[in-house]
């Protein structure tokens, strides 16, 4: 167990309109305490909208086992496995040990942890949510696998340091509810101040690591992606939101047609199961606290020849108009939005680049964006971002450069899932019923019969009237999506021969329905003589 430290629960989540890493609620004082089944049941519902799986996992996406590379202000750290395994986890961690690491930032010997993990938030966490984190993770299934957890350069391996600049900036505490406030905003100020540790992506460091107080919240470069101003300063990105419509956001449901992109995507599907009250109180703080700023200076727009966006404009018509649209409003639930689009939008250019590059995978009803990276240079992914930030209401203060696209190109993979995916069938994918929707995605995992599905085919038909070919490229394109995500190592040709059969047996089963392609044709040609 000798050098195993714990990491943020979601240090690096660091992207979209709007970035959160929210926890539940401040514990309920109740005169029993819960039973062991509640506390490991609190701990799973805490860990889940925290993201401790997000940071914790294996480069192949295991979650808790760790090996998930880290880029910090010191240089590499990799996640540590905090499964209760004994010789590579935190199996042999008592209690005590593992709310040192959350609340004093030291490890299992006493040592001091490294920033990465934002123990000047969970400082502030009640013992009862520590009481359950533990008890979800003793409860853990054990999985040994062993990581190198500093991979820094001297100085920053040394520990002696770090305890250096925990003097300087960590604080050991505990959240006080303010009596000025209400029940709500006491809760939501637990949360952002405390567990979720907003402030740990959204708020600006200095070069050693340590949170520059006079600017929290006003945004911040974490590892590739930039965490916009939330903060209530001009040009932040709360300036577009009201409660209900950030509270919408927050739980994915992509209001405006602005869905969450990048590894805030991660971060807003757990909230989607969370409990609305701790969404709400999330929301309402975080517009709160940015009341009590003050809104200070717009930032200043880098000046962009009239050349460059001339140029941009026309990688843009080329490439993004067909989705996204001439007015950059995007197609409703299918792509998204860039105007007026804090994410977009943010004080720094380097969203956009990453997702130019990387592409982005199929999310619900939100296709697949391809990567451009093997398609446009450096110089025109530079010029199309910096046409995107500044067209439509979009006024982004910094402008990129070929040589900001050169550089993030080695840290931007794309995804596997995404490679696939491009190539799914398009179709109208909003006219088919969530439910209907979840049926067939559940079916990805496998080959599927006719049989199977039988009542996704039977629930189309009662809820949709469009023809055979409309179905079939509507449920064809979200069983695509959905093989892409489960199985995203499969060969080109095993993703097609799925597709095909699976086309098939939606053929079987609609003409079991009593439709088919001929008579949908029939059909067609009548209306066309009519």
């Amino acid at each position: 167990m000798r050098g195993v430290q714990l990491l943020g629960l979601r240090d690096v989540v660091a992207s979209g309109v709007l970035i959160f890493t929210p926890v539940a609620a401040m514990a309920q004082q109740s005169d029993t305490a819960p039973s062991g089944a509640e506390l490991v049941e609190r701990g799973a519902y805490l860990s889940n909208i925290a993201g401790c799986g997000h940071c914790h996992r294996s480069q192949d996406g295991t979650e808790y086992v760790g090996g998930y590379v880290l880029n910090t202000p010191f240089g590499e750290l990799v996640s540590p496995n905090i499964t209760p395994a004994t010789e590579t986890g935190i199996g042999t961690w008592t209690k005590e040990e593992f709310e040192g690491a959350l609340r004093r930032g030291v490890n299992k010997d006493g040592e001091p942890l490294y920033p990465a993990m934002p123990y000047n938030s969970y400082t502030k966490m009640s013992d009862e949510d520590i009481d359950a984190l533990y008890a979800y993770f003793r409860n853990r299934d054990a999985v040994e696998n062993e990581v190198e957890v500093i991979q820094l350069p001297f100085p920053f391996n040394v520990r002696q340091g770090v305890a250096v600049w925990q003097t300087l900036f960590f604080q050991e505490g505990r959240f006080e509810p303010d009596p000025a406030l209400d029940e709500r905003l006491n809760r939501g100020a637990y949360l952002v101040e405390g567990v979720a540790h907003c402030s740990s992506c959204h708020t600006p460091r200095n070069s050693i690591g340590g949170p520059i107080g006079e600017e929290m919240f006003q945004g911040a470069l974490v590892d590739g992606w930039y965490a916009p101003n939330i903060s209530g300063t001009v040009g932040s990105s709360l300036e577009k939101f009201d409660h209900e419509t950030l509270v919408a956001w927050l739980r994915n449901e992509a209001p405006g047609n602005l869905p969450s992109f990048g590894p805030m995507y991660e971060v807003t599907e757990s909230l989607a199961d969370a409990r609305e009250d701790d969404v709400d109180a999330i929301a309402a703080y975080v517009l709160h606290r940015a009341e009590q700023d003050d809104p200070g200076q717009a930032p200043t727009l880098a000046e962009i020849p009239d050349d460059v966006l001339d140029a941009g404009q026309a990688v843009y018509e080329a490439n993004c108009v067909s989705c996204h649209g001439s007015d950059g409003m995007g197609a409703d639930g299918q792509a998204a939005r860039l105007s007026d689009n804090g994410g977009v939008a943010a004080r720094r250019p380097h969203n956009v680049v990453r997702v130019l590059l990387a592409g982005v995978e199929p999310r619900g009803a939100y296709g697949a964006m391809p990567s451009f990276a093997e398609v446009l240079s450096n110089q025109e992914i530079s010029d199309v971002t910096n046409y995107i930030r500044r067209s439509w209401d979009n006024n982004g203060p910094e402008a990129s450069t070929a040589e900001l696209v050169e550089g993030l190109r080695p840290s931007t993979a794309v995804a596997r899932a995404t490679e696939l995916s491009t190539s799914c069938p398009v179709g109208d994918v909003q006219s088919i019923p969530e439910g209907v929707a979840n049926q067939i995605r559940d079916l990805a995992n496998r080959p599927v019969s006719a049989e199977e599905l039988e009542q996704p085919v039977s629930g189309l038909n009662v809820a949709v009237d469009s023809g055979y070919s409309e179905k079939l490229a509507a449920m064809t394109a979200i069983y695509c999506n959905a093989l892409s995500e489960v199985e995203p190592a499969v060969s080109r040709a095993v993703f097609l021969d799925r597709q095909l059969a699976f086309m098939n047996a939606v053929d079987d089963a609609m003409r079991a329905s009593g439709e088919s392609a001929t008579e949908s044709t029939d059909e067609g040609s009548e209306t066309a003589t009519e």
